[in-house]
């Protein structure tokens, strides 16, 4: 008790400090919070009068509605590809001489299939005297007839050729259903003069 009662003095001083510590202390506490206050205001208020919680709101429900949409078409793109898969995909055209005595490769078998090989070989037979036409079914590929050589060239030609539609060729942009040279492929002549062709 002594001690204190001789250091009194110093003990007040101290005290004193600490009043003036803690003072400053909630006054910088007061400082902060009428800014935070005012940062919160203003982003309540935004830049131009308009609430940024509800700006903020606004967004939330236009990316749900976009996710709505991307739903949307994700359903429709699996819908056209259903589509698309059953549409003619893959033609392959072989023109030939049908007869020695016939030149100008007026014969030719055509196919056409779809993206699982089904579909049909058209092949048209040109005379002197008549023209006659037939008709093969194919299905994954497979055709339901005999098949002659031209026609199976046409055939191969045909499960070889890429399904998408669009193909450019060389130098040009691209439109629907190019028509291209067929690859040289398992020794089948491409060139221009040959008259065969895919898509």
């Amino acid at each position: 008790m002594n001690v204190i009662k001789d250091n009194a003095g110093i003990l007040i001083i101290l005290l004193f400090l600490a009043d003036i510590l803690l003072v400053a202390g909630i006054f910088v506490l007061f400082r902060q919070l009428s800014l935070m206050r005012r940062s919160v205001m203003i982003l309540k208020r935004g830049v131009e009068g308009t609430s940024l919680v509800d700006k903020v709101a606004s967004q939330a429900l236009q990316v749900e509605e976009l996710y709505r949409l991307l739903d949307e078409q994700a359903r429709q793109k699996d819908y056209l590809t259903d589509v698309l898969a059953g549409t003619i995909q893959r033609v392959a055209v072989v023109r030939y001489d049908a007869f020695d005595d016939m030149g100008g490769k007026l014969s030719y078998s055509a196919t056409m299939l779809d993206e699982n090989g089904d579909g049909v070989i058209f092949t048209s037979i040109y005379g002197r005297n008549e023209n006659r036409t037939y008709a093969k079914a194919v299905r994954a590929g497979t055709a339901s007839h005999v098949l002659s050589q031209e026609e199976n060239e046409s055939l191969q030609r045909a499960l070889n050729a890429k399904p998408p539609l669009i193909r450019a060729r060389k130098g040009r942009t691209p439109k629907p259903f190019d028509v291209q040279e067929a690859p040289e492929e398992g020794g089948i002549s491409t060139r221009e003069e040959d008259g065969s062709w895919v898509i």
